[in-house]
C-alpha cells in the first residue's frame, strides 16, 4: 500500500476471500462466453467450441479457460507468457521437428531410453561371451547393438538438419532378427535371463516407435500449425478472462493473491528496451532497507516470487544477502509452477 501511487491503484483495496474470489472469476467467465456468442462472425471461436467443448454443453471449454488462466499467473508477465508460447505454435522458419521445443524433449526422452536399451545390449554381450554354450546369440545381439548405436548417433549429431525424419525412418527399418538355436548344454540361466533382456528392448522400441518418433516431421508441423488459430483463440479467451476479472475486481477495491504478487513484480522492477529487467528505484530503496533476507521452504518458489526477491536483494551487486532454507525432495506446488530447479 506504500507504493499505490507507482501502478495507481486504490491505496483502499482489500484482499478478496477465495469464495468472493472465485464468484467474481465465474461471473466473468460467463460474461466472457456469453459475449462470444454475440458475436456476428466468429468462426475460430466456434471451431475451438467443436473441438474442445462437451456433446451437450460448453463447460469443457469454460473449464480449460479458466485452467489456463489460473496457469499462467504463475509467470511474472501472464499474458506476455501466453502471446509467446501461442506464437511458437506458428513454427515459422522450421523444417525438422526435432527443432520445435516439442521435438527437442521428445528427442531427449528418446536418448535417454535408448541409452537404457544400449547398456542392457552391452550388458546381455557381456553375459554371452562369458556363459556356455550362447556362441550363436552374439552376433545377434551386437547386432542389436549397432542398431541402437546407429539410432544414438543420429540423435547425438548436432549438425544435422533432418534429425527427426532421419530417426524416424531408422526406427521403422529396426527389425529383431530370429535368434538361432544355443547349445544343448547352454547355461539355461543366462540364455533366460538375455532373452528376457532382448525381450525388453524389443517392446521399449516398439513403444518409441508408436508413441514417441511415430510420424515424420512434415505431418507433425502440418498439425501444429493448423492447431495456431485454435490456439490463439484459447489465449485471447484466457487473456479476457484476465481483463473482466480485474474490471470486477477493481469495481469492489479487491484484490486476490495473484494480484499482491504481480503489483508487487511490477512496482519493483523496470523493463529495458532490449526485455530484460533489473530493479526499480522503489527496489532500490528497499535494498538499503533489507541487511538479509531469508526464505523459508525455497524448494516451492515459482519465478514470480523469485524475480521479488532478486529485485530486493544485492545478488546482482556482488553482495549476497539471501539466505535459503529448503529441500527440493519436499516440492509441493508444482501445480502452481514452483521451480525447485532454482535451489539446485
Amino acid at each position: 500500500k506504500a507504493n499505490f501511487h507507482v501502478i495507481d491503484i486504490d491505496p483502499n483495496f482489500r484482499i478478496a476471500d477465495e469464495t468472493e474470489s472465485t464468484l467474481m472469476k465465474l461471473e466473468a467467465l460467463n460474461d466472457l462466453f456469453e459475449a462470444q456468442y454475440e458475436k456476428e462472425s466468429n468462426e475460430e471461436f466456434m471451431r475451438l467450441l467443436e473441438s474442445y467443448g462437451g456433446n451437450r454443453d460448453d463447460q469443457r471449454l469454460m473449464d480449460m479457460v479458466l485452467e489456463l488462466y489460473t496457469f499462467i499467473q504463475s509467470s511474472p508477465w501472464p499474458e506476455e507468457w501466453l502471446n509467446q508460447n501461442t506464437e511458437i505454435l506458428k513454427a515459422e522458419g522450421i523444417n525438422d521437428f526435432g527443432d520445435t521445443i516439442w521435438g527437442k524433449v521428445l528427442l531427449n526422452n528418446a536418448e535417454i531410453e535408448l541409452t537404457g536399451m544400449k547398456d542392457m545390449l552391452e550388458r546381455s554381450v557381456e553375459i554371452i561371451k562369458n556363459a556356455k554354450g550362447l556362441e550363436n546369440y552374439l552376433p545377434i545381439y551386437q547386432e542389436d547393438l549397432a542398431n541402437i548405436m546407429d539410432h544414438l548417433s543420429i540423435i547425438k549429431n548436432e549438425i544435422s538438419d533432418n534429425k527427426w525424419n532421419m530417426l524416424c525412418e531408422s526406427l521403422s527399418n529396426n527389425e529383431f532378427a530370429r535368434l538361432k538355436s544355443a547349445s544343448r548344454d547352454a547355461d539355461k540361466d543366462k540364455q533366460e535371463e538375455v532373452k528376457a533382456i532382448r525381450n525388453d528392448v524389443k517392446e521399449r522400441i516398439k513403444k518409441l516407435k508408436n508413441n514417441t518418433i511415430s510420424n515424420n516431421s512434415e505431418e507433425l508441423l502440418r498439425d501444429v500449425r493448423e492447431l495456431y488459430p485454435q490456439m490463439k483463440c484459447l489465449s485471447e479467451l484466457a487473456i479476457g478472462l484476465s481483463t473482466l476479472y480485474l474490471e470486477k475486481k477493481k469495481k469492489k477495491s479487491a484484490m486476490d493473491f495473484n494480484d499482491l504478487e504481480h503489483y508487487c513484480v511490477e512496482i519493483l522492477t523496470q523493463r529495458t528496451e532490449d526485455g530484460s529487467i533489473k530493479p526499480s528505484d522503489t527496489a532500490l530503496a528497499y535494498r538499503e532497507k533489507f541487511h538479509e533476507i531469508m526464505v523459508d521452504e525455497y524448494q516451492d518458489s515459482n519465478l514470480v516470487q523469485e524475480i521479488i526477491i532478486n529485485m530486493v536483494s544485492k545478488a546482482d551487486e556482488n553482495k549476497p544477502n539471501i539466505f535459503m532454507v529448503g529441500d527440493v525432495k519436499q516440492s509441493i506446488y508444482k501445480f502452481r509452477q514452483a521451480r525447485p530447479e532454482l535451489f539446485m
